[in-house]
């Protein structure tokens, strides 16, 4: 559910800017059913481009033989509850689910009435459509899916002008926009843009049937007038066409002005930079980090006894394991442990000889817990006090470099034999000799501080500080 809200959001940020572009643009043009493409297609645009937010700045690393490769143990340590989701995200999640269930709910009210509605008349089959004629007063006229609802004193008089609007409706299909837009607003419920786009397209369905009543011949006048006696009746906002669309005054100055041509329709480029600028905005680290916390949030059942006691401490740590630069580009891999499920990384930075560089590429792959995050940035070789950030699952995690890339003189090499011994390890980027009471463990069989000392550090693949149990334990390369 996290990815939905996530998902939701990013669709949302789109529709807004594109749906604001409109307003300035197009929406005062007679062009009516170039309007209504438009504003269909920014829902299209909307919900298909909106994957795009999750992979900006996403890239794959640069491939090629590395001009430089450097091996290292610098650990970061942050104590944390495993699996932990923020709670403003949980939070955010739970409004979510019930705003929807809220609105998903009035639309079905609203689907039963206008079904007992529509059963209660009578039916009058005709080509294309079926006319219901109603003893309901309150109602103003209206179109829902292939019906055409009137009441008796409607169908009683001279009805002509009513069954050629509503009848606009049902042949343009108006009805699958109006599905499509409520849809928009059940999972968009939180967005202004959602509403009012429905409000836009609705208004634009009345235009194009208040032009095919004038052209069909009707004075102007006299249908301006029927409009104004219809304008108190009831009106279904969400699924109908309603006769009485509450912005009279608009479709009345409406039918005063010349169709637009050709020209006014290159207006609608202007939804390209907004669109740019909707994506520009979701990759400000902030947003990003914000929206990727959500779509990794999950709504837990869990009871609280199955939550960690308090003197149980989890640990996330992350160990670069390789830099190289090939044609200008420096590639970071940095392995993570103690994650839980989720993994996102929403930025980087690398700061070396006193220039900071943004990452312009990151990958992150995770099996079985265990993360794999590569970060490129655009740089040369020359390392001078050189540290990075990340931006992982939403915290920012710092690595001090400085350790990784003097790792030889962690090393201690026998001056007879040539045999290398460790003599300190790296936490959280300080060096540091043997704490004194630490038990040491070989593939998991306990060992000797001289054992220890022995083992060739070509031969380890990682080196584990377990402060709980106050033991260093060692994974040779298999």
């Amino acid at each position: 559910m996290g990815a939905f809200l996530s998902y939701s959001l990013t669709s949302g940020l789109l529709m807004l800017a594109m749906y604001l572009a409109y307003r300035l643009f197009l929406a005062r043009d007679n062009q009516h059913s170039f309007n209504r493409a438009v504003l269909l297609l920014v829902y299209i645009v909307s919900f298909a481009a909106s994957p795009l937010l999750f992979s900006i700045g996403s890239a794959a690393s640069s491939a090629g033989a590395p001009a430089g490769t450097s091996e290292g143990i610098e650990i970061a340590n942050l104590p944390i509850a495993p699996h932990s989701t923020p709670a403003w995200a949980t939070a955010a999640l739970w409004i979510f689910m019930a705003g929807m269930a809220a609105t998903a709910a009035r639309t079905a009210a609203t689907w039963v009435r206008l079904t007992r509605i529509v059963r209660s008349g009578e039916k009058i089959r005709r080509d294309g459509y079926t006319l219901v004629v109603t003893s309901e007063q309150r109602f103003a006229p209206f179109s829902w899916m292939h019906y055409v609802v009137i009441s008796r004193a409607d169908f009683d008089s001279d009805c002509h002008a009513i069954i050629t609007h509503e009848l606009e409706h049902v042949r343009c299909r108006h009805r699958i926009d109006l599905l499509a837009a409520q849809a928009v607003c059940i999972v968009n419920w939180f967005n202004p843009a959602a509403w009012l786009m429905r409000d836009e397209l609705m208004l634009v369905h009345e235009y194009q049937a208040d032009m095919a009543v004038i052209d069909s011949g009707h004075d102007t006048q006299q249908y301006q007038l029927l409009l104004i006696k219809k304008a108190v009746g009831a009106r279904f906002p969400s699924l109908a066409n309603s006769l009485n669309h509450s912005k009279l005054k608009k479709r009345i100055t409406m039918m005063y002005k010349e169709k637009s041509g050709a020209g006014p329709k290159i207006k609608a480029l202007a939804l390209v930079p907004m669109l740019a600028l909707a994506l520009g905005v979701a990759g400000v680290p902030a947003v990003r980090a914000a929206v990727t916390t959500i779509g990794s949030s999950e709504i837990s059942t869990d009871k609280g006894s199955e939550n960690p006691s308090k003197d149980k401490t989890s640990v996330k740590v992350f160990k670069v394991t390789n830099i190289n630069n090939n044609n200008g580009i420096t590639t970071v891999t940095i392995k993570g442990t103690g994650l839980g499920n989720s993994l996102s990384v929403s930025g980087g930075t690398f700061t070396t000889a006193g220039k900071t560089y943004q990452a312009n590429g990151l990958k992150c792959n995770m099996t079985d817990g265990e993360a794999v995050i590569t970060a490129t940035f655009p740089m040369t070789s020359e390392y001078e006090n050189s540290s990075m950030t990340l931006l992982v699952n939403g915290e920012e995690i710092p690595f001090n470099l400085e350790k990784f890339f003097d790792r030889a003189q962690s090393v201690a090499v026998g001056s007879s034999t040539g045999s290398r011994t460790i003599s300190s390890i790296v936490i959280n980027g300080s060096e540091s000799t043997y704490p004194t009471g630490m038990d040491f463990y070989l593939d998991g069989k306990k060992i000797s501080e001289a054992e220890m000392q022995a083992v060739s550090p070509d031969r380890i693949a990682s080196v584990t500080v377990d402060t709980e149990n106050h033991a260093i334990r060692i994974a040779l390369k298999k």
